[in-house]
C-alpha cells in the first residue's frame, strides 16, 4: 500500500516537476464588447521550478470585420496538481496585441496597424493523457493600455501540448 502511494506521489510530481517541457497548439475566442473574432495560437512552456512554469504563445486571430489580429503574450502559471491526471492554475503576465484594419471608402483603400500593450490575469485546467500529452482549457482578461486609457477583453482558448 505505502508503494502505491509513493508511486502515485511520483506521477503527480513528475507532470509538474522542474526542468519539464511543452509545445502545443490551441484554439482561442476573443470576447470585446460585441465585436467576437476566433483564432490559432501556439505555445511553449517550461517548468522553472516544480509547479511553477512560463508559458510563450502567439496567437493569431482571423480576419473579421475588415480587422485582424495577433497576440503575444509570456504569463506565469502555478500549477496545482489535483492528481496525476487533473490540474488547475492561476495564470498572471504580459500581453501584446497588434491589430491591423483595412478597408475601402469611396474607392480609397484605408489601412491602420495598432499594438498595444498590457497584462493577463486568469486561470486553466488541464488534463494530462498520459506523461507525454495534455490538453486543457484556459479563460484571461486581457487588459491592454492605449492613448492613456484601455480596455479589457476576454479570451478564451481550448488546446493541446507534447510533453517532453
Amino acid at each position: 500500500m505505502m508503494a502505491v502511494a509513493l508511486m502515485m506521489a511520483v506521477a503527480v510530481n513528475a507532470q509538474s516537476e522542474q526542468g519539464k517541457m511543452a509545445l502545443g497548439g490551441n484554439f482561442n475566442v476573443g470576447l470585446d464588447h460585441g465585436y467576437n473574432n476566433v483564432g490559432l495560437g501556439a505555445k511553449y512552456s517550461y517548468n522553472f521550478i516544480d509547479h511553477l512554469r512560463g508559458e510563450a504563445s502567439f496567437d493569431y486571430f482571423f480576419p473579421k470585420e475588415h480587422i485582424s489580429q495577433w497576440g503575444l503574450n509570456v504569463n506565469l502559471h502555478y500549477v496545482f496538481d489535483i492528481n496525476e491526471k487533473h490540474g488547475i492554475y492561476p495564470l498572471a503576465g504580459f500581453a501584446y496585441l497588434h491589430q491591423h484594419t483595412s478597408f475601402s471608402i469611396m474607392g480609397v483603400d484605408v489601412t491602420a496597424n495598432t499594438g498595444h500593450a498590457g497584462f493577463n490575469l486568469g486561470g486553466g485546467y488541464e488534463y494530462r493523457f498520459s506523461e507525454h500529452f495534455k490538453a486543457g482549457f484556459e479563460g484571461k482578461l486581457q487588459c491592454l493600455f492605449h492613448d492613456g486609457d484601455g480596455g479589457c477583453r476576454g479570451v478564451l482558448s481550448f488546446g493541446a501540448a507534447y510533453i517532453f
